[in-house]
């Protein structure tokens, strides 16, 4: 029952994948209380929220120890490649090699390396197992969330989003809980 538990936090079936957190209906990066300082794979502290404004964001969590997560992470690689100018892409490594164990900064830059990703937009920070990975968060150019999504996604399903929802084509599906 537990092995099932734990297997099911990584690599989703859900059948639209979409999903928002009390964090995402509260106003995201828009809201007081902002983001939370992550550290990088070169060790520098990164508050991924004190840079949204006018730009689009997109952050990927996964765990080392995911199989789903490190076979997402060179397609976050390619979207950061192929991203137009104003779109920033960060990972975030959720956890170590073994499951619920806190991610080191030796494996922020692992994940950077086998995945291609710049170790300056690699993060880690412990989220204590509870994270379902991977996971996408697409945080517009006003700091709230647009998308969320649990679950494989390719780099042309990531670039598609993204431009459906710039050129106005998608509109967000989270509702203001009016928190300020």
């Amino acid at each position: 029952m537990l092995i099932s538990a734990l297997l099911g936090a990584c690599g989703s079936d859900d059948g639209s994948g979409e999903f928002y957190t009390d964090w995402d209906l509260g106003g995201g990066c828009s809201h007081d209380s902002g983001g939370a300082d992550r550290t990088n794979a070169q060790g520098v502290p990164v508050d991924v929220c004190a840079d949204v404004e006018g730009h689009w964001t997109w952050v990927s969590y996964g765990a080392a120890w995911c199989s789903t997560s490190r076979q997402q992470a060179p397609l976050v690689a390619r979207l950061a490649r192929e991203a137009p100018r104003d779109l920033r892409v960060y990972a975030v490594v959720t956890a170590g090699e073994q499951v619920f164990t806190a991610p080191s900064q030796r494996d922020a830059q692992q994940w950077a390396r086998s995945s291609g990703l710049s170790a300056a937009r690699v993060l880690y920070e412990s989220e204590g197992g509870s994270r379902t990975v991977p996971q996408h968060l697409l945080i517009g150019p006003d700091g709230r969330t647009w998308y969320r999504h649990v679950g494989l996604l390719d780099s042309n399903a990531m670039s598609r989003l993204v431009e459906d929802f710039a050129s106005g084509a998608r509109h967000p599906a989270v509702r203001d809980l009016g928190v300020r």
